[in-house]
């Protein structure tokens, strides 16, 4: 729906800002919204003096913006401005589709940008403009737009999807039914034809069609992901014309010859048949790439990196520490601390490469910190059956954890998150958007195959999706529904990297992923580095632009890619591009120290990084990489969890006289209350539950009434460790 690019911006230099707008003074006025639709508005406005027009478009006020429109500045100097944004969804109040911001920008000919009335910063003082496009009209003519998007161009011996999105305009919401040539659901659901001007190419190429309603699907069977209709004897998609996102796979047999060529659907609305037709290029999949002979050179920037492993190391270890200690449980949704991207991972390399390369071994320390983060997560999966949020699936370092230390609780934490969570039915996303997903999803299902595992049946689709979404961002078509950040390319670039080791392990090398690679990564540095502040520019979409350093504290999500690239094939530019941004990732102490996150962020990749540099493509969450040190002894506090009496009480738990309190704990332990009217407690309960529980509860009795109290929870496992709540309140009634 949404095309953008991966671009260089027309954006020329920002002035003061002031309430309403940054710039010139009162230079824009009179925004307004005309000739609005279900899927398109003007936006007009008016400058004192002639200048560019220019429209960002955003779908929340918390997030940055999406899509400039048009995506250079119309060059055009006029004091009357008009832009017409196109490619939107009807409004739905239940949803909020529809709903978007804008701001406005123009460019005078002496290269002054003002903007209004923002764009929103962080005290909420320039909010954007509130826009929202005409609802479906639900009683009128049945009438569905479609909007289609996904790479130009497939792989022989490969699946290819792209993706489909019916707008639905007017009449009730319906079944979208897929028409097919040979059948329900066998491959037959779009024909395709050579393009035109390529008569050449047989239109009998052996293409493969497949229309996809569905995006959970655990079995990877493709007639679970149409209904079927035994009456009109077609696939159909339930309520499938009311603005939801399909895709379709084109799978290319290995003997199709390359060329230019279109598919045409024919989809089926409340009687009112669409044509939608998706043009592609087929190019033959190589069967090797090209490698050079490779020297090594010392990497820049490697002794700041090695000392502030430690620096921050034992900052975030004692961090992750403190809070245990204090109970400040922070669950699975936060982002600040230490396990987020994979902290876990992180201290266990930091404990191989300050033994092995800096002859500074601190095994039991490091492994320590490591387990802190672990243990909890790891647990986590099991008493929750792997539901976790797509954004934060790691499993390298409960894989590596397992492998050194065979607890089992790691090797079965993995194989729930893997095999029992929602993200294990995903089939994954055609949307660039969704790649971080895609990756992390993939990268499960290889740790998961890694520990003894049968491969997961969707983790080739995630995987093709994936190469799609590089593709994409490699053709500058960035895709469906939002805007790319350059680190989001890294994330999957590593996987990617990691998956072509798989499929070589597998006796079946996938020789797309080095040319898609190497194709994506060379667009995000033409694009998007910015050479005299020396990071990727991961805010492009904001107008106008501030070149914000903070931002090197993700150059090393990037620069293993770059590294990789190098390794497999010699390219020396390749390797400069790694050096750049893993010498200068250290460059800002600011922005690095103030959060565990970019303290992750920060080393999740880089050792690796550092070994492709070295000519040594083994991975320091390979097998060989983590042998088995002996069972290690739990050393995590049982953080103490979901207490009623967090926030305010839970109703009925409350009396004039006495209080329940109730909690849980990650592993079996002991049940205890430390209460009185200040923090200086002075009251405890009798310990409980010596034998080990994870549902607490004890009730305090001889309660003053109308009286405050403070009281924190505290456990211990069966290995002698105490977790304890952070203080908290009550006040009998």
């Amino acid at each position: 729906m949404h095309r953008f690019l991966i671009a260089t911006l027309f954006v020329l230099a920002s002035s003061c800002a002031s309430f309403s707008s940054t710039g010139l003074t009162n230079e824009i006025s009179n925004i307004q919204f005309q000739n609005t639709t279900q899927t398109s508005v003007d936006v007009v406005w008016t400058t004192v003096h002639p200048s560019t027009s220019q429209v960002v478009l955003a779908r929340d006020i918390n997030y940055e913006p999406e899509r400039l429109i048009p995506a250079m500045a119309d060059p055009k100097l006029v004091t009357t401005h008009r832009v017409t944004v196109a490619s939107l969804v009807p409004y739905n109040s239940a949803t909020g589709d529809g709903q978007y911001y804008v701001y406005v920008a123009s460019i005078t000919s002496a290269s002054q940008l003002s903007t209004a009335p923002g764009p929103q910063d962080g005290t909420g003082t320039h909010p954007l403009l509130s826009m929202r496009t005409l609802p479906t009209n639900l009683s009128g003519k049945p009438s569905t737009q479609v909007y289609t998007s996904g790479p130009a161009t497939a792989y022989t011996g490969h699946d290819t999807y792209f993706s489909v999105q019916p707008v639905l305009l007017s009449g009730p919401v319906g079944h979208l039914y897929i028409q097919a040539t040979g059948g329900y659901n066998n491959d037959t659901d779009g024909i395709v034809s050579p393009a035109p001007g390529n008569g050449s190419v047989s239109a009998a190429a052996g293409i493969g069609v497949h229309y996809s309603c569905q995006w959970a699907n655990a079995g990877g069977t493709d007639p679970a992901e149409q209904w079927y209709s035994a009456a009109k004897k077609m696939g159909y998609c339930y309520n499938g014309n009311n603005q939801n996102f399909h895709s379709v796979r084109l799978r290319v047999p290995a003997r199709t010859p390359p060329g230019p060529y279109s598919v045409t659907l024919t989809l089926i609305s409340n009687e009112q048949t669409i044509k939608v037709a998706y043009p592609f290029k087929v190019v033959q999949t190589p069967s090797s790439f090209t490698s050079v002979n490779k020297t090594t050179t010392a990497i820049p920037g490697r002794a700041a990196w090695e000392t502030q492993m430690t620096v921050l190391g034992k900052k975030w270890c004692s961090f992750r520490d403190t809070q245990d200690a204090l109970g400040n449980y922070e669950g699975w949704g936060w982002q600040g601390d230490a396990w987020f991207y994979d902290g876990g991972r992180v201290f266990q390399q930091i404990d191989d490469y300050t033994a092995s390369v800096l002859q500074t071994p601190n095994h039991t320390y490091w492994q320590h910190c490591a387990q802190a983060i672990l243990d909890p997560y790891a647990y986590w999966q099991l008493a929750n059956n792997g539901n976790m949020a797509g954004y934060s699936i790691f499993p390298y370092g409960m894989t590596m954890n397992y492998w050194r230390t065979h607890d089992e609780v790691m090797l079965n934490a993995v194989n729930t998150l893997a095999t029992m969570g929602a993200q294990s039915r995903s089939t994954g996303s055609v949307d660039p958007w969704g790649m971080r997903e895609n990756s992390y999803r993939a990268n499960m299902w290889m740790a998961n195959a890694q520990l003894g595992a049968a491969q997961w049946p969707l983790l080739q689709r995630n995987i093709d999706k994936l190469i799609g979404n590089l593709i994409m961002c490699a053709e500058g078509t960035g895709g469906v529904g939002g805007a790319v950040h350059p680190f989001m390319v890294g994330l999957a670039v590593e996987t990617l990297s990691r998956w072509y080791n798989f499929s070589v392990a597998a006796g079946n090398p996938d020789y797309r992923v080095v040319p898609v690679v190497k194709a994506a990564l060379d667009t995000l540095w033409n694009t998007n580095w910015v050479t005299d502040g020396s990071y990727l520019n991961y805010n492009r979409f904001t107008v106008p632009y501030v070149k914000d350093t903070n931002y090197q504290a993700l150059n090393n999500l990037n620069a293993q890619g770059y590294a990789w690239l190098w390794y497999m094939t010699g390219d020396t530019t390749e390797r400069q591009h790694a050096y750049d941004l893993f010498s200068h990732a250290m460059d800002t102490p600011g922005a690095y120290q103030w959060d565990g996150k970019e303290f992750s962020q920060l080393f999740e990749f880089s050792f690796d990084t550092v070994r492709l540099l070295q000519n040594n493509g083994v991975s320091y969450t390979d097998p060989s990489s983590n042998s088995f040190a002996g069972f290690w002894p739990a050393t995590t506090a049982p953080l103490p969890t979901s207490v009623n009496c967090n926030t305010t009480c839970a109703t009925g738990t409350i009396g004039s006289d006495h209080a329940t309190i109730t909690w849980t704990t990650y592993v079996v332990a002991s049940t205890q209350v430390v209460y009185g009217t200040t923090t200086a407690y002075g009251k405890q309960t009798v310990l409980a539950d010596t034998h080990g529980t994870l549902s607490h509860s004890t009730t305090l009795t001889g309660l003053l009434p109308g009286t405050k109290y403070h009281f924190y929870v505290r456990s211990v496992d069966m290995n002698g460790n105490a977790g304890r709540s952070a203080d908290l309140t009550f006040t009998t009634p």
